[in-house]
């Protein structure tokens, strides 16, 4: 719904300071999450956080099934206090081991993803600049209830970013 709202008052803005009259407003859509899914860029960065973090969750969540089954063998009440004081401790140092690890690649993640953002919108506006289009609008954020599909520009702007890459034109390392 802001979206819609965003999109009507900067309409009027165009239109009354006369800067684009009615007939020459030209208004396109993309569709982020489809870029964000299916760009060259977010494959690589998907494959770069899976092959720097996978190996180790993988390891963490199979020293988490081992506790698992430790724990079975605490419910034995012959199991004295010390036995269950250790298995605590190694379930706590586990549990810190996976939110570090998990906090780590959130963090490294949102800046991928603050970097696909800036992108998205260098592509979109070369892509509008190409094409003619005024103002283009994200479908996916709810606000485009109807739009023709003349008006889609994803294909294009995906096309784009991809090209950027693979121009080694975006370094995903700085």
């Amino acid at each position: 719904m802001r979206s819609v709202l965003l999109a009507c008052m900067l309409m009027v803005g165009l239109l009354s300071y006369g800067t684009v009259n009615a007939a020459e407003l030209k208004i396109g859509i993309v569709d982020v999450q489809t870029v964000v899914m299916e760009s060259d860029m977010a494959k690589a960065i998907k494959d770069h956080m899976q092959k720097k973090y996978g190996d180790e969750q993988k390891k963490l969540e199979k020293q988490g099934e081992a506790l698992k089954k430790r724990a079975e063998e605490l419910k034995n009440p012959k199991i004295g206090e010390k036995k269950r004081v250790e298995f605590i401790r190694e379930k706590q140092t586990l549990d810190q081991k996976f939110r570090t690890l998990m906090q780590k690649a959130e963090q490294e993640q949102v800046q991928y993803n603050q970097k696909m953002v800036s992108h998205i919108f260098a592509a979109s506006k070369k892509v509008a600049e190409a094409k003619g289009f005024n103002l283009i609008l994200d479908v996916g954020q709810g606000g485009v209830l109807f739009a023709d599909t003349a008006m889609n520009l994803t294909d294009d702007v995906l096309k784009e970013i991809n090209q950027l890459y693979k121009d080694n034109k975006i370094d995903l390392k700085k």
